[in-house]
């Protein structure tokens, strides 16, 4: 059941499960019954409704076991940074779907047992006084500000203003979906509330509008865009993020090693990243 509510596909969670599709629904449909529970699926996610405290302390169990027993652990990571991480990663590690574009799911998830660990996007993160969850920074890069080639913003070269930018549409983000990275484009004054962008393929309608963008992220436009010779105090980055309980874990420790091994060769091969 919690692989469906991680993954939110039924064919996704048979197939890491080496297991059919009926298999997995006849399941859910079984400890949903147990636990007097009703699964049902909102904005694209299943969520459980009912009296959840059984459930968690069921969990728990679960998720020590995996930990302490060489079960598989169950890995997420933030959209771009998937692709980027977990190339080569140990089969010890359940590999998510990486298909977030919001940050508040996926930490659920954490904070639940559902998953294990998380890739996040900086500064989206748990801050250092969490009670339950420890960051683990890897990487850190600017961010920019993009437009389609040809835009008019182009033509005013190095004399460039924020003032200028403002004059046109922000990239639709969605209201809320990385809180901490909305309010410091709403202190550049450079953010416009719109409807959430369904993934990492960004094509917004209005041809003139500004789109932050990393080095990473570029690639994931359905057009072609220029970087805007204008830097704005901001920065993205990637973080580990897991539960304090298992920050010292040998588990963890090793999955560390992997992904501070492949933040440095990034950091050798693309001149804007550096490693925390």
């Amino acid at each position: 059941m919690d692989l469906l509510l991680w993954l939110r596909n039924g064919q996704a969670a048979a197939e890491r499960l080496a297991t059919s599709q009926p298999s997995v629904s006849r399941r859910v449909n079984h400890v949903a019954q147990v636990f007097g529970l009703q699964l049902y699926k909102s904005k694209g996610e299943w969520l459980v409704d009912g009296d959840g405290g059984l459930l968690a302390q069921e969990r728990r169990v679960h998720q020590l076991y995996r930990w302490h027993n060489g079960h598989p652990l169950r890995l997420e990571a933030q959209g771009y940074s998937g692709p980027l991480f977990c190339p080569g990663l140990s089969t010890d590690w359940i590999q998510g779907n990486f298909d977030f574009f919001e940050v508040h799911t996926p930490m659920r998830h954490l904070r639940e047992g559902v998953i294990d660990a998380w890739i996040g996007t900086y500064p989206d993160l748990p801050d250092a006084e969490d009670l339950e969850l420890v960051c683990v920074h890897l990487t850190r890069y600017p961010i920019h500000l993009v437009v389609l080639d040809g835009h008019p913003l182009l033509d005013l070269g190095a004399s460039i203003s924020l003032d200028q930018v403002r004059r046109y549409p922000f990239f639709p983000l969605a209201d809320g979906a990385f809180p901490q990275a909305q309010a410091q484009f709403e202190a550049l004054q450079l953010w416009s509330s719109a409807s959430p962008v369904e993934d990492w393929q960004l094509v917004p309608s209005d041809p003139l509008s500004v789109a932050p963008a990393t080095v990473f992220t570029m690639g994931h436009f359905g057009a072609k865009r220029v970087t805007l010779p204008l830097e704005i105090p901001m920065v993205s980055g990637d973080s580990l993020v897991v539960r304090r309980e298992f920050a010292e874990h040998p588990r963890l420790q090793a999955l560390l090693e992997h992904l501070r091994h492949r933040a440095m060769e990034l950091a050798a091969t693309t001149p804007e990243v550096t490693c925390c």
